[in-house]
């Protein structure tokens, strides 16, 4: 068996947090889940510097403060451009599908979750 894939959550709202956490633990992930974009940049780093990368990364769009979801992805992938990631919203899929691709991540799944569309999209896109 291999090693257990990591992902990296970040949503501002902690019932969708606790949400996406329990799905990722069911479909076998280690889960570290934050609220803010300097929290998500912080984690990504110790991850990579303690030798314990994160396979994958979903990041809410829309964000309290100066920072959406797509500019954390930026700093995230100065660090790691390998880095899958997937975002995550409110908006239509075909909205949130055309934002995915233009703001330059690998993947898009609308809120509310549908525990079978994130284990289907986390799949696809690690086995890319």
């Amino acid at each position: 068996m291999g090693k257990i894939k990591r992902v990296l959550v970040l949503d501002d709202e902690e019932m969708i947090l606790d949400l996406v956490t329990d799905i990722f633990q069911l479909i076998g992930f280690e889960v570290v889940p934050v609220t803010n974009a300097k929290a998500a940049i912080e984690e990504f780093q110790k991850a990579k510097g303690e030798g314990q990368p994160f396979d994958l990364v979903l990041f809410d769009m829309t964000l309290p403060g100066d920072m959406d979801g797509a500019t954390v992805l930026k700093e995230i992938r100065k660090i790691d451009p390998d880095i899958k990631a997937i975002v995550s919203s409110g908006y239509s899929q075909e909205e949130l599908k055309s934002k995915a691709g233009e703001t330059g991540f690998d993947a898009a799944v609308p809120k509310p979750y549908s525990i079978t569309l994130l284990k289907e999209t986390v799949e696809e896109l690690l086995t890319k």
